[in-house]
């Protein structure tokens, strides 16, 4: 692999890369890009597929399947996405958000250490892991995480996992998404139920604690930006970590009252105690100008655009 890493830093567009949770929400669409952008792309898949073509049996569970996914694809970049991403599943299932997030870094770390040369790593995390932090105003990279449920505690478990047994030797990027959602996005999360309750006619939309402030992106912007990070990992020093977000923190109220207008709906607001998460905080905020400062990276598309496509 080393002769793939030029010392500018930059990428090589012919370097193969290896996705996981390639199937999910944000792997589909990142595929599409970096295979656009003329990459190489390998996809991953629990079951069985052979290991014929650009689709490889990768299970998180299986440090063995991983092992020989990368002896396949021979990766010059991994991007780690596969997780158990729901906020809500977490608390219904911590084991399996601890097995999946934090079990799969282990393994994923542990076969990378059987290979003669590590791929550049890039583990997704999230914004959820500063909890607490964000009730002491806009945090920054610089910032403590506190993470207050089992899927942001697990997150940055996974994050110290890599940072303390990833190879030495191989680039570590951290990116750390805010809230981010479009089309096809699973209807457990707070805009895209929504959408389908709007979408059903609902005359009454069933809501949590709909008073609290978060930064939402579309998801193609997230994509943006890992596609950057991931084009000048060679130049960030080991273990980097970024923020992607937007700066901009409305209250999920106002984005539903946005999209109630947008579909020209009379539908009321109504509360319900099943959704409405005890643990939230109120405020975040979030500064990525750090990825601003090294990409170039920001936003492209409004909220607007993000509202209109899951009410399409």
């Amino acid at each position: 692999m080393a002769d793939l890493m030029p010392r500018d830093g930059i990428f090589p567009s012919d370097g193969a890369i290896l996705v996981t949770g390639s199937s999910g929400f944000v792997g589909r669409r990142l595929v599409r890009r970096l295979r656009a952008g003329g990459y190489r792309v390998y996809e991953t898949a629990r079951f069985d597929v052979g290991g014929d073509g650009d689709r490889l049996h990768f299970d998180l569970f299986d440090k063995q399947s991983i092992l020989r996914a990368f002896e396949q694809a021979k990766p010059a970049a991994v991007i780690h996405l596969a997780a158990q991403s729901s906020v809500s599943g977490s608390a219904s299932s911590p084991l399996a958000a601890w097995q999946t997030n934090a079990g799969g870094a282990m393994n994923i770390c542990s076969a990378a250490l059987e290979m003669a040369a590590a791929p550049v790593m890039m583990f997704v995390s999230s914004t959820e892991v500063y909890g607490n932090a964000f009730n002491s105003g806009v945090v920054s990279e610089l910032s403590s995480p506190e993470p207050m449920n089992p899927y942001a505690r697990s997150k940055l478990a996974a994050e110290q996992i890599f940072l303390d047994t990833y190879p030495t030797h191989a680039p570590l990027v951290i990116a750390r998404p805010a809230n981010h959602s479009g089309a096809g996005q699973d209807d457990r999360f707070a805009l895209p139920s929504f959408a389908k309750q709007l979408g059903d006619g609902s005359d009454t939309i069933k809501v949590g604690n709909i008073g609290v402030c978060r930064d939402f992106l579309h998801v193609e912007d997230v994509v943006d930006a890992y596609v950057a990070l991931l084009q000048k990992a060679l130049a960030y020093g080991r273990g980097a970590t970024f923020n992607i977000a937007s700066g901009n923190s409305p209250t999920l109220r106002q984005l539903l009252e946005r999209m109630i207008e947008l579909v020209g709906s009379e539908a009321s607001i109504l509360v319900d105690p099943d959704r409405v998460r005890l643990s939230d905080i109120q405020k975040a905020f979030v500064d990525s100008r750090k990825l601003t400062t090294a990409t170039g990276w920001r936003p492209k598309r409004s909220l607007d655009e993000l509202l209109r496509e899951l009410l399409l």
